[in-house]
């Protein structure tokens, strides 16, 4: 009897598993998902940004360095998403916090609040950098100890549901960006 009761606990265990049940699904409503739906919903306003040319991005290990004079900071353990957005010259430090410098933390797509294949929607964290020349207010800033979350969109009209990654982005255009909150 016990041998019995053991196989039918395994192959209970077993059909729980494999039909998902104890994984967790994401919700556009919680979660990761809510602050930015409401902002997506309630500030949304489509503009094209300008983007880095190709000859003014170098790449030097963990940093985008953008027109020899402004600089991105990325964890040596980013995904490749995040090194490609960040190499394609959208971010612009002084766009997004009026600094020469940030460093983020990672970019983390938002499929669910893509609305077409042409269209894909990102959020990351940022920890401003103290240098040399910072005023006194950017050196209290950047010594808070809670990231900024940002949001923004790219946009690919040549895009279609089959197209990858790495050809989205290329293509792509920066159509919107704003700060969130300050995570806490």
């Amino acid at each position: 009897m016990q041998h019995f009761m053991r196989t039918v606990i395994k192959i209970i265990f077993t059909l729980l598993i494999s039909f998902n049940i104890f994984g967790q699904t994401e919700n556009i409503n919680s979660g990761k998902y809510h602050p930015a739906k409401e902002v997506f919903e309630s500030k949304y306003k489509k503009k094209e940004y300008s983007k880095f040319a190709t000859n003014q991005i170098k790449i030097e290990n963990n940093k985008v360095i953008l027109d020899n004079l402004k600089f991105i900071e990325f964890d040596e353990k980013s995904d490749t998403k995040t090194r490609l957005i960040l190499s394609n010259g959208y971010l612009d430090p002084y766009k997004i916090n009026g600094s020469m410098n940030l460093k983020i933390l990672k970019i983390d797509e938002l499929p669910l609040l893509n609305p077409n294949p042409q269209t894909k929607r990102f959020k990351f964290w940022i920890f401003p950098i103290q240098n040399q020349n910072s005023s006194e207010l950017e050196k209290k800033l950047s010594n808070r100890v809670n990231p900024s979350e940002y949001y923004f969109e790219l946009q690919n009209k040549y895009a279609d549901e089959n197209t990858s990654f790495e050809d989205f982005i290329k293509n792509a255009k920066l159509t919107f960006l704003i700060f969130g909150t300050i995570i806490i």
